[in-house]
């Protein structure tokens, strides 16, 4: 009898030793948004059994092991009109996993976002700073917002921020030094951008000189030599515009 244990206990010995030769039997990598796992299922190790001579372990694990790095995390994303630009802000942290940024705008007459640039990510795992500037302005509400994508092509939206040109349709002109004697110089508060034209009327309402100007939205800074006009008092004014007309007096 015991002779035929001994035989049984071996044949198990030789079955679970030649399993033991490729422990993993099946496996493979699940991916998810955070990360992925890679898995295995086949090694024996559960349990054991022993005569006191001979020891057999069978069973079953599932060893895995866990990818997952820590998503990126905007810590702020920010627009705010400076000059004649709109400058965007963004801070993150833990970037392990991120490959690139897109910007994105909408104007306010636009139903949809559209693609601004792409700015490459830093890769820090701590605290990394952006800034893009932005130079189109346009009168009224313009909307941001910053896409992340990863280096598996998985990809976050920010929260929309947003900044507000507040513009009259009125132009308006300011002139120094008045009285002039050569060379004057004009602040013309455009309504938008565009080309206006700007004149000089003497008293009998005849336009004496004219100049085009290209303007951007806001304050342009315009110099204008008038040294060959006579003496006397015109009137500044911006065509096409609801402006005001300044006078100007002419020294010899």
């Amino acid at each position: 009898m015991k002779k035929n244990s001994l035989l049984y206990l071996a044949m198990l010995l030789t079955v679970f030793a030649t399993a033991q030769q490729s422990p993993v039997a099946a496996g493979g990598i699940a991916t998810g948004n955070n990360g992925t796992v890679s898995f295995s299922i086949g090694q024996l190790v559960d349990d054991t059994y022993t005569n006191g001579n001979y020891t057999i372990t069978q069973g079953l694990q599932q060893p895995y092991e866990v990818v997952d790095p820590l998503p990126l995390q905007l810590l702020s994303f920010t627009a705010m009109l400076k000059g004649k630009q709109t400058l965007l802000n963004w801070k993150t942290t833990n970037e392990q996993n991120t490959d690139h940024f897109e910007l994105e705008r909408k104007l306010s007459k636009e139903n949809s976002f559209s693609f601004l640039a792409t700015i490459k990510a830093k890769r820090n795992s701590s605290e990394a700073l952006y800034q893009y500037a932005d130079n189109l302005l346009t009168a009224g509400v313009t909307y941001y917002r910053l896409k992340e994508i990863d280096n598996n092509g998985l990809n976050n939206y920010s929260q929309v921020v947003l900044v507000n040109l507040q513009t009259t349709n009125t132009a308006t002109l300011k002139v120094y030094p008045n009285p002039v004697l050569t060379q004057m110089n004009i602040v013309f508060n455009a309504s938008e951008s565009k080309t206006y034209q700007l004149q000089l009327v003497d008293a009998l309402g005849r336009t004496v000189i004219s100049k085009q100007v290209a303007c951007q939205l806001g304050n342009n800074t315009i110099n204008w030599n008038v040294a060959q006009l006579a003496a006397g008092e015109y009137t500044l004014k911006a065509v096409g515009t609801a402006g005001s007309p300044i006078k100007i007096i002419k020294n010899n």
